[in-house]
């Protein structure tokens, strides 16, 4: 789209009025929709979390695990809830800059790292929970063929959430090199 298009396009959009009050209002943490949303959902994962780590010691035989086993399910369990922790974090605070293009640089970088703790953050759930309930197992043709699943069915996920952060970093570093040139021109 050029930019002449983009500003008309633009300029025929009717804007929603928003009184000060309500504009306001929005600005505050617990009322922002998007972090609302992510709350929701971070409240939902440390429930299940929290309520997997008081059973899983009796009810998937914990308790007869090494305490090696037992600490990396929890620490991985953990990462994973920091994780969720730092996006809320990160998402509370998208602009830091004084232009656009200089808050986009900013926030590429931090993305950047963001990308590479989710990524990593599923690494270790998935080997967390790989590691615990596979240890002590005697395996069998069918129980091989169960686990090639699962780590089938990981390794996709992987790759899809590798792709799915690359196309993201891509486009947000188009749009920076888009806001580059057009301040080039100008």
């Amino acid at each position: 789209m050029e930019p002449d298009q983009l500003k008309l396009a633009w300029n025929t959009i009717q804007t929603p009025v928003k009184t000060n009050k309500e504009l306001s209002s929005m600005l505050i943490e617990s009322k922002h929709p998007v972090l609302k949303d992510i709350r929701k959902q971070f409240t939902i994962e440390i429930i299940g979390w929290s309520v997997f780590l008081l059973c899983y010691y009796t009810m998937f035989d914990g308790d007869q695990k090494p305490v090696a086993i037992n600490v990396l399910l929890v620490v991985s369990m953990l990462f994973a809830l920091i994780h969720n922790i730092l996006g809320y974090n990160f998402s509370k605070y998208l602009i830091n800059g004084d232009t656009i293009k200089l808050s986009l640089e900013r926030y590429l970088s931090k993305i950047k790292v963001y990308a590479a703790i989710s990524i990593s953050s599923r690494v270790v759930l998935i080997t967390g929970f790989l590691v615990f309930f596979t240890y002590n197992i005697n395996f069998t043709t069918s129980k091989y063929v169960l686990l090639a699943g699962v780590i089938a069915v990981s390794l996709v996920q992987l790759r899809w959430l590798f792709v799915l952060w690359s196309k993201r970093l891509k486009v947000l570093g188009k749009t920076i090199k888009e806001f580059s040139l057009e301040n080039e021109n100008q």
